[in-house]
């Protein structure tokens, strides 16, 4: 399972249902990872706080220990894919959701997020949520 920044940042705000969502993972055995998108994400908005260095410990102490996925040559062709056929049906995408979206598809692993609209409708992307 690929978790979306907005995982990552809800278990950095303690949010209960994010934090029951790990919970039943680990209990299922069900490993989490992040992108390296996510990465670019949240230090992008680290770098813009005001208390950089709390939310600096903040981060690590939720992704220390997840497996980081790299941005592939394969993915981002997905990626390019899902954006491009987002625009052309007239539905706007950021393209980090595009990327993390491609990451999933080529990884055959379902993106965990909060923003179900983010990434529903996407062939070959399972999105679950909590």
């Amino acid at each position: 399972m690929i978790a979306d920044t907005s995982f990552i940042i809800d278990l950095m705000r303690s949010d209960p249902g994010a934090i029951q969502k790990a919970q039943i993972l680990s209990q299922e055995r069900i490993p989490i990872s992040v992108s390296v998108v996510t990465i670019f994400e949240i230090y992008g908005g680290i770098s813009l706080s005001i208390r950089q260095g709390e939310e600096k410990r903040r981060v690590i102490n939720v992704i220390e220990g997840l497996p980081i996925i790299p941005l592939e040559t394969e993915s981002a062709e997905e990626a390019g894919k899902i954006y491009a056929e987002r625009r052309g049906s007239g539905i706007t995408m950021d393209p980090e959701d595009a990327m993390i979206a491609g990451i999933c598809k080529f990884k055959k692993e379902p993106v965990l997020t909060r923003n179900t609209k983010h990434f529903s409708g996407i062939d070959g992307v399972e999105v679950e949520s909590y």
